[in-house]
């Protein structure tokens, strides 16, 4: 069976077909759970309307880049982009529902039917996709990418390659010396920062391109194989030139993100009024001290803010001053544990939200004790204060839990994607991706 070969992995055909399939199947389970919530009774799954809403559905999604083998299996990223193409596609299917009449769609549209149904069908979308990337995904073919420029990467990047779980195969070149048709084996070519092709490599690279060859800067690279920013492969000079940044500038971004961390912070302590309230519990009867804690972190363009968590170690667990948290660490609590595995410790930050020092999401604060070094040890690291911290963020959900400069290092990376490359639906894919960790207690 032939298969569709790129940097990113290998694909079976059969892998889009599946996706076909499993969505014509979710759209009839979808609208007949929805006729069965909101009617009591089955959906009309062959006439002629929901065969003409299906053909829209899957139109769309087709359109949207659903069955495309470059967007089928992005990872570590949820296929998020099939959520907001089903909620579009919810706008051509009114017009439809409209321009046949709402005779024809009593049965199937009623009472709220379409909605739900619409809704629960792009959360099907989306975790079916999840499944079959994993099921169909495979290690790609052993292909090179050639590093062309006088620098090698750091030890640093060649740890965050190797972790990536892509096997990777560098061939470093500090020029290209032939101009052969054949670019079998090669997957890409990366160009290292201190370099300047001359007339005769542009030439080769152009070939290259237009025989398909990716080719990138190598902060490109990273942040499209890795996900991150490589403080250590940049200078000025790149941070005046890159692309993104736009929540920097854009208050109108700034404003909705704001009303968005009031609105889930309200429901988020509304909802878990109850844990917060056997929690406090546990703590105060766990332990002797205080059920809540409080400590200095450094905010938004370096302001220092109390940031409220709940108690998970000893009373005066820090006499001697300010240490990292280390594994298995003697000064925290029994029930503090399973607060921190859990994130239920982190609840009360909340309260920061609609104070106004945080936000939902964004870099983690990090007390001042600790980033007065860190700043002189790590490059471009007060970049992280330029947006509010958040209660979770990009380096949470793709970097395990770390306490030394270098997981510092590797975090800011991450950090530095998130507030380059912001968007609402970058933040959809770290709330969902936090609700796994919490889940599955891969906290620290």
């Amino acid at each position: 069976m032939a298969l569709n070969k790129n940097i990113f992995g290998i694909y079976h055909p059969a892998h889009k077909l599946a996706l076909l399939v499993s969505d014509s199947i979710l759209l009839a389970l979808a609208f007949s759970t929805a006729s069965q919530l909101r009617l009591k009774s089955s959906a009309e799954l062959l006439s002629l309307e929901f065969f003409g809403i299906g053909l829209i559905v899957v139109f769309s999604l087709f359109v949207g880049g659903a069955y495309t083998s470059t967007r089928i299996n992005r990872r570590p990223k949820l296929p998020l982009n099939t959520l907001f193409v089903v909620i579009a596609s919810t706008v051509p299917s009114l017009l439809f529902i409209y321009a046949l009449g709402p005779d024809h769609f009593t049965a199937l549209f009623g009472r709220g039917v379409f909605p739900v149904a619409m809704s629960l069908f792009g959360v099907f979308a989306v975790s079916s996709r999840y499944v079959l990337n994993y099921l169909f995904h495979e290690p790609r073919d052993a292909k090179s990418v050639l590093l062309l420029g006088p620098n090698k990467l750091s030890t640093s990047l060649m740890h965050s390659l190797k972790a990536s779980g892509i096997d990777y195969s560098f061939n470093h070149q500090t020029e290209i010396c032939d101009q052969r048709s054949d670019i079998g084996g090669l997957g890409a070519v990366v160009i290292l920062p201190e370099h300047s092709p001359t007339e005769n490599e542009q030439r080769i690279l152009l070939k290259y391109r237009l025989k398909g060859l990716p080719i990138y800067s190598l902060s490109d690279f990273c942040e499209s194989m890795l996900f991150l920013v490589p403080v250590q492969e940049i200078n000025n000079d790149w941070f005046i030139k890159a692309q993104g940044f736009t929540m920097l500038h854009s208050n109108i971004a700034l404003r909705i993100k704001r009303m968005l961390d009031v609105f889930l912070a309200l429901i988020l302590l509304s909802l878990s009024l109850p844990v917060t309230l056997i929690t406090a519990a546990l703590v105060k009867i766990s332990s002797p001290g205080p059920i809540l804690f409080s400590q200095t972190r450094v905010g938004m363009n370096g302001v220092s803010f109390k940031i409220f968590k709940f108690r998970t170690m000893q009373e005066n667990a820090e006499s001697e001053g300010a240490v990292w948290a280390k594994q298995n660490d003697t000064r925290i609590t029994a029930i503090g544990h399973f607060l921190r595995k859990s994130r239920i410790d982190e609840l009360p930050q909340c309260w920061n939200i609609l104070l106004g020092d945080m936000s939902l999401i964004g870099p983690r604060p990090e007390r001042p004790e600790f980033t007065s070094n860190l700043a002189v040890d790590i490059p471009y690291y007060d970049l992280r204060h330029v947006v509010k911290p958040g209660l979770t963020g990009w380096a949470q959900v793709c970097y395990p839990y770390g306490a030394s400069t270098e997981d510092s290092l590797k975090k800011l990376q991450f950090d530095l994607y998130y507030i380059k490359n912001y968007s609402l639906m970058l933040d959809l894919n770290i709330l969902l991706r936090t609700v796994f960790v919490t889940v599955r207690r891969q906290g620290r």
